[in-house]
């Protein structure tokens, strides 16, 4: 009777396997003629989505970028270079139609060409304070406005001029003024329109709001006092 049920039992375990029954332990090969579907690749995020990404980056650290963005009196000065090797690169570049440059000569036609070349960087203002470096400019050929007037401005220095310097108003706007040979040339952020004045008071006038400070390489005013 044990062997009958042991044979029994060995033949039902035979039929398990070979019936299929056992849907968890069944291995099924693929069919040749379907192969399996590729595996399909994440797709690339939009330009619209890294944008909002990196919106969401400089909203959640926008205090901290701030703060590291502040200068002070010495460090307004400083953000003019004359003789930063960028700065002293491009003026050299725009002065190659002058053999040689000469200073009493060739300044206004050299100063024209430098506010040509800083208007045609686009004027692009950061959703938050932040300074951009001359490389940080070229590399995408723009920069707010205060940015553009320090370029103009030491590109300027650079060509020789003693007085260029960067004028900032109660409306934030900036702008660059220069004095030549007794008059005054007075350029805005885009570089493209220099206005010449008389004097400086005349160039202050014709500024978009209230001059309240001005700065070069050399020296800070601070114009908010003065009557």
């Amino acid at each position: 009777m044990a062997s009958i049920l042991g044979s029994l039992m060995k033949k039902s375990e035979k039929d398990f396997f070979r019936s299929g029954s056992g849907a968890s332990t069944q291995m099924k090969k693929p069919d040749a003629q379907q192969p399996a579907a590729a595996p399909q690749q994440p797709s690339e995020p939009s330009d619209e989505l890294r944008l909002k990404l990196h919106r969401l980056i400089i909203e959640r650290y926008r205090d901290e970028i701030e703060e590291h963005e502040n200068k002070t009196v010495a460090d307004l000065k400083s953000t003019i270079q004359p003789h930063d090797p960028i700065i002293t690169k491009t003026r050299d570049s725009l002065l190659e139609s002058f053999r040689p440059y000469i200073y009493a000569e060739n300044f206004i036609d050299a100063a024209r060409m430098c506010c040509e070349y800083v208007a045609s960087f686009a004027t692009l203002s950061p959703p938050v304070a932040f300074w951009l470096t001359f490389s940080d400019m070229q590399s995408i050929m723009a920069g707010d406005e205060i940015d553009k007037s320090i370029l103009l401005c030491s590109l300027l220095r650079s060509l020789g001029s003693e007085s260029a310097r960067v004028f900032v108003t109660d409306t934030k706007n900036s702008y660059v003024l220069c004095q030549f040979s007794g008059k005054f040339y007075l350029s805005g952020h885009s570089g493209a329109e220099t206005a010449v004045c008389e004097s400086e008071q005349e160039a202050l006038l014709r500024m978009g709001g209230k001059p309240i400070y001005s700065f070069n390489d050399r020296d800070y005013v601070n114009l908010s006092d003065e009557e």
